[in-house]
């Protein structure tokens, strides 16, 4: 049971790194079959990535994701400039399509960059329409670079300054380097903050850039910014999904997950309510910050239960263990290991700016210890299991939340059933 939960926790973060790549791939092998489409069928190729990007710009605006929302609305520029060739304001002659693909080089990769640093802030805000503004300012320089007569201003944009490397992309220089930028930028958030918007970003700029390598014709680009619109809808679920069934703080399911598994357990089961001994009197002595480090702690101990138990965050600093098709005499021996191991870690409280009035005599050695102390803390563990007297999970939690009770009478860090 637990490899069960280790291969299922561990499917789901390959999936949401590979996803990205994996939807690449596919629009790739989709390009390969438009030359066998119907005239029909390809109406609706050129037509997918607006809908796409469309749909993307209605979720994100209505999941408040405005990071999303504003690079779906420079894609969808983008790729209705380089897809409709627009004529410039004043002017008889279409834009140049040589311009417009510099020009949007440098673009994409400019704004993934720039919207990945952005907090969310809201879309119909102040810092929203700070952002409109922004994108707008970009169009409007882009009308002006585009202007024949900045012919020898765009020129330096496509300015080979390695001339070896322009017979291996078309891509001008000065965009590889916002391209590169950008993907060292949002790996190094990646592997900072484990975030799938990131790698939603970084999906969408090497579906762009190899569009942009490639550059064979307009279906390839319709489908390579449907492929991205594909790639930032699927991170916004998947991360509303983990907003509302995961524990922000602890990384543990939720509260609502558990009630959603608690409706899924069959014939047999056991549950534990477990409580962290003192946690008011520890957060009220030494604050808030340290009470939540206290219970990330706690809670990776309690994620590794084994016996085929899953943990889950019930609220503040009491914690949830299903253990289906298994009994109160299986889980105890499990839940007593759990017990120890919590109360054999230790914490490391820093206290900071207490040291002030020390004699400037001791050694930076002791003054750096004097400034850690190391404490441990204790869990209280009450278990139930599905019987004659509690038949449905609800009445199963609260015998487990009795035990629990009894397990504090008792003097606490033990076990009740």
């Amino acid at each position: 049971m637990e490899g069960n939960i280790y291969l299922k926790t561990t499917a789901k973060t390959i999936l949401k790194l590979v996803l990205p790549f994996l939807l690449i791939a596919l629009s790739y092998i989709f390009y390969q079959k438009t030359g066998d489409m119907s005239q029909p069928q390809l109406d609706m190729v050129k037509l997918a990535p607006y809908v796409l990007l469309l749909i993307g710009t209605v979720i994100s605006w209505k999941f408040n994701r405005s990071r999303e929302f504003f690079i779906l609305v420079v894609l969808g520029l983008c790729l209705a400039a380089v897809t409709s060739l627009p004529v410039i304001p004043g002017k008889t002659a279409p834009m140049n399509p040589v311009d417009i693909y510099s020009v949007i080089c440098l673009m994409i990769p400019f704004n993934i960059g720039l919207f990945s640093f952005f907090k969310e802030r809201g879309i119909l805000s102040l810092w929203g329409g700070i952002r409109i503004g922004i994108i707008l300012a970009q169009v409007l320089a882009a009308f002006w670079l585009m202007n024949p007569e900045q012919a020898n201003l765009l020129a330096l944009v496509r300015r080979d300054f390695l001339p070896g490397l322009h017979s291996f992309t078309p891509v001008p220089q000065s965009a590889l380097v916002f391209f590169f930028a950008a993907l060292a930028i949002l790996v190094l958030k990646q592997i900072r903050n484990r975030s799938s918007q990131d790698i939603s970003f970084i999906g969408v700029l090497c579906a762009v850039f190899f569009v942009l390598h490639d550059q064979r014709d307009p279906f390839q680009y319709s489908i390579s910014f449907a492929a991205s619109g594909m790639i930032m809808i699927t991170s916004i679920i998947q991360d509303s999904y983990s907003m509302a069934f995961s524990d922000e703080l602890t990384g543990l399911p939720s509260r609502r997950a558990l009630k959603q598994d608690m409706m899924k357990l069959g014939i047999n089961y056991a549950m534990a309510m477990l409580d962290i001994d003192h946690f008011k009197k520890f957060n009220d002595t030494y604050g808030h910050d340290t009470g939540d480090e206290v219970l990330k702690l706690v809670a990776s101990t309690i994620k590794d239960v084994t016996g085929g138990g899953k943990a889950y965050r019930y609220g503040g600093e009491e914690f949830t263990i299903l253990f289906p098709g298994k009994s109160i005499n299986e889980v105890v021996p499990h839940l007593e290991e759990l017990r120890e191991k919590v109360s054999k870690r230790a914490f490391t409280l820093r206290r900071t700016g207490r040291q002030k009035n020390k004699s400037k005599r001791k050694s930076r050695s002791n003054s750096r210890s004097a400034k850690q102390k190391q404490i441990y803390i204790t869990i209280s563990i009450g278990v139930s299991q599905k019987s004659e007297k509690n038949k449905t999970p609800d009445t199963v939690m609260k015998s487990a939340d009795t035990a629990l009770y009894r397990a504090k009478k008792k003097g606490r860090n033990c076990v009740s059933k």
